[in-house]
């Protein structure tokens, strides 16, 4: 199972990067809205936990969630030289996130559920964090040839992603994302 080495964590915030996936654009198409709180699973250096915490202002809170003490930490040094106050790092495990039921108005998952190494477990885990008006940002990269990403081999393909999430959702839609990726909202 493919998973993201921290060595990289430049690329995650590359000029390159921002060229094909335009965070600030992509969480204000979702509905990510002032006074939010959202949960950003797999936040790696704050890609979107940054532009997510500029959207929901001073009375909104970002909890970014990763995997990797690593990415946590590096997280954790962009936030105090931005002076960034509404952003909560949290250390997680994959399908046990240390954080409230039902905390979030949206979640936000990027780039990394092809990791999921329990796909099932990893989306309810993501479903028990979401308010009962809540919402589900899921985005992946496609199935198919890139410049970046991980192995095509690994990749989950956007059908099966939403097969997936219709198991547990009664709301799932085609949401934004990047050119080189494909983006799913979910609802209760």
């Amino acid at each position: 199972m493919h998973k993201f080495n921290p060595e990289h964590a430049h690329n995650l915030t590359s000029p390159q990067r921002l060229e094909h996936e335009k965070p600030d654009v992509i969480i204000k198409a979702a509905g990510a809205a002032e006074s939010m709180v959202v949960a950003d699973v797999g936040c790696g250096t704050g890609f979107y936990s940054f532009p997510l915490a500029q959207v929901v202002g001073s009375d909104g809170l970002v909890y970014a969630v990763d995997l990797s003490k690593d990415m946590i930490s590096l997280l954790a040094k962009e936030m105090e030289q931005r002076s960034v106050r509404n952003i909560r790092p949290v250390l997680s495990h994959e399908a046990s996130i240390p954080l409230a039921d039902k905390i979030a108005d949206m979640v936000v998952n990027v780039n990394m559920f092809h990791e999921a190494e329990d796909r099932d477990a990893f989306i309810m885990e993501l479903k028990r964090l979401m308010k009962d008006d809540g919402r589900l940002l899921l985005i992946d990269h496609k199935k198919e040839p890139s410049p970046t990403g991980p192995p095509l081999e690994e990749r989950v393909a956007y059908e099966d992603a939403v097969a997936l999430l219709k198991k547990y959702f009664d709301i799932v839609v085609k949401g934004p994302s990047g050119d080189r990726q494909y983006g799913i909202l979910a609802m209760k």
